[in-house]
């Protein structure tokens, strides 16, 4: 997991953060952990902006623990996560919601700026 690997402030930061979102549905999180991860981004050089945005979303989603993606935009959080599991996941349930998997992809996307 990429949350064991953070040092001791930046598990701190995250915990901090799924604390906050633990109570929100996904389409509120998505909203709000999307818009964090891009500041966040923010403060790396431009090579490694996205892959930390990545990291911030993955650890995120680490302290979450959901046993699997029942909802489109958890799909499209679980796709740009860093864990392999979690792209499974989403994978597992874009297979199982083929309706949903235009939509996922179009707002994956646009996150992407293609």
């Amino acid at each position: 997991m990429l949350y064991e690997k953070l040092n001791g402030d930046m598990r701190k930061m995250v915990d901090r953060y799924a604390q906050k979102l633990r109570p929100l549905d996904w389409n509120r999180r998505s909203d709000l952990l999307i818009e964090a991860s891009l500041s966040f981004g923010e403060e790396q050089a431009p090579d490694k902006a996205s892959l930390a945005s990545r990291g911030f979303v993955t650890a995120v989603l680490e302290r979450f623990d959901a046993p699997e993606v029942d909802d489109p935009r958890q799909a499209l959080l679980y796709l740009t996560s860093l864990n392999p599991e979690h792209q499974a996941m989403a994978k597992d349930y874009l297979d199982a919601h083929p309706e949903m998997r235009e939509i996922v992809e179009r707002e994956l996307g646009a996150l992407s700026g293609e």
